[in-house]
């Protein structure tokens, strides 16, 4: 899986958003944005859009603007986790988990 992919990038957001949450914090800009994550602006744009129309973050405001590129989001600091974000990180936890097993399992089986 190529490490700017959807599922990549929305993993490392919602954990940092995750891990706001169970401690505490305000999610800061200088620990979420694109530079951080490896992406371009446009696609931390996108991915926060989408991570917001599926319902698994709350208090991200879009100002879409023309030309795209120059889209802006408002301040991390009104962002945050909601329950259907945290179980979407559990259930890709749990797959992760499941393909490693079976990858390991696979690696120790004698091929017939």
């Amino acid at each position: 899986m190529k490490s700017n992919s959807y599922a990549r990038v929305a993993c490392k957001i919602l954990k940092y958003l995750n891990d706001c949450y169970e401690n505490g914090l305000e999610a800061s800009i200088d620990s979420l944005n694109a530079n951080m994550l490896g992406i371009s602006d446009r696609q931390f744009y996108q991915t926060m859009k989408m991570l917001s129309d599926d319902g698994y973050v709350k208090g991200v405001e879009f100002m879409d603007v023309v030309p795209p590129e120059n889209s802006v989001l408002n301040h991390p600091r009104n962002w945050h986790i909601t329950s259907q974000g945290i179980q979407y990180l559990e259930e890709n936890s749990l797959m992760q988990k499941a393909y490693k097993v079976a990858k390991e399992a696979r690696d120790w089986l004698p091929l017939i």
